[in-house]
């Protein structure tokens, strides 16, 4: 292909000398490992701010409408429930209540926020198969269900442990997984009865309201008839509609989400000025070369394409490296922060197309170092 001619030039440019090709490889790599990172904050602040919608079980989520994420404390009458289950097409709806409240490390006294939510026993619609293996024992008033992905900082937590969460002594009856997030180091699961002793809230204030709608019924036309039924301070989104809204939120509204975006932006532009520096060297050392292929009548867009090229072989050499050196941190940093960084191929397709980018910025600048030269002024 006419396209790829210019490839084997642009190689034999690049290890002309072995030293410089290294340190070229090693300086786009430390460029990926920075936008992996960024990518790998950003990513997580979302995917644990928006831990809690997979565990639904249900078909539309009731809310304030003034709750814009799922935590935050907005709370409606229970008589908003009654309400909804004598909707047409309502099968079932169910109280969630949540909150935060401080943790007693049982070996060292510390205290650390975590968030609790207290779940329908006989109906609960959240993790319906841990709190289905635990119901009889969160029958019994004081008891939760410990995330096993909390932070190192809560202690060291199994089955039986006993501490204080709030102003009253709890004991462990089970585990589950959900994952800390950058504002509460773990997560717990207790009775609706045993949430609002522990967390003093009135059994009719509510902060959501689980529904389930009748097999073979729309859930958009039940979802209409629900807001004919229901104040219009009500809000009803379906779990996916939530999830999206959790991510939403902490991209443009928290603070983590905003600065790894930026830092991802950052990352970027950092990788094209290396880029930059390594290409117009690259270029400045070789004008020679470049001016015998103009004197040989090749065209512009060959000469150019040299340069392509040599970005794009940058990215590609410095892209493997950055990658596994990514995947370790992640690594390294989810054992440390219990913050999960899911490095998906769509991710990596990203981050790949973020570094080719920068090397194509970068050889788009340096290009006009060549196209300027005058072959008669180097001979």
């Amino acid at each position: 292909m006419r396209l790829l001619r210019p490839l084997p030039i642009a190689w034999r440019m690049l290890i002309d000398k072995p030293s410089r090709f290294v340190l070229s490889g090693l300086a786009v790599a430390f460029s990926v490992v920075i936008m992996f990172m960024e990518l790998g904050f950003f990513n997580g602040s979302n995917d644990s701010a928006a831990n809690l919608p997979p565990h639904f079980a249900c078909d539309l989520i009731l809310s304030h409408r003034e709750k814009n994420h799922l935590k935050t404390g907005e709370e409606f009458p229970f008589a908003w429930l009654l309400l909804a289950r004598d909707a047409p097409g309502v099968a079932a709806a169910v109280p969630l209540y949540s909150g935060a409240d401080y943790w007693w490390n049982p070996q060292d006294s510390s205290r650390n926020r975590v968030f609790l939510l207290g779940v329908n026993l006989p109906d609960p619609m959240f993790a319906p198969e841990v709190v289905a293996a635990h119901r009889a024992a969160l029958e019994l008033p004081g008891t939760v269900i410990y995330d096993r992905l909390s932070r190192h900082e809560l202690g060291e937590i199994t089955v039986g442990t006993t501490t204080t969460l709030g102003l009253m002594g709890v004991k462990v009856v089970g585990l589950f997984e959900l994952g800390p997030n950058f504002a509460y180091e773990g997560h717990m699961l207790t009775s609706a009865d045993n949430f609002c002793k522990l967390n003093g809230q009135p059994t009719d204030v509510v902060d959501l309201g689980l529904i389930r709608v009748k097999p073979g019924a729309d859930v958009q036309a039940v979802r209409a008839a629900l807001i004919r039924h229901l104040p219009p301070q009500a809000l009803l989104l379906t779990p996916a509609e939530i999830q999206q809204r959790e991510i939403t939120y902490t991209t443009q509204h928290s603070p983590a989400g905003i600065v790894f975006g930026l830092g991802l932006v950052v990352g970027f532009a950092i990788g094209v000025i290396i880029c930059y520096q390594i290409l117009f060297n690259e270029v400045n050392d070789n004008l020679p070369q470049f001016a015998t292929l103009k004197a040989m009548g090749h065209s512009p867009r060959f000469i150019s394409g040299i340069v392509f090229h040599e970005a794009m072989l940058m990215a590609v050499i410095g892209f493997i490296p950055g990658a596994l050196l990514g995947s370790g941190i992640y690594h390294l940093l989810e054992s440390t922060t219990q913050i999960q960084m899911f490095l998906t191929p769509g991710r990596l397709l990203l981050i790949f197309v973020l570094t080719g980018g920068m090397c194509l910025i970068a050889g788009r600048l340096a290009i006009r170092k060549v196209h300027t030269t005058d072959p008669a002024d180097l001979f």
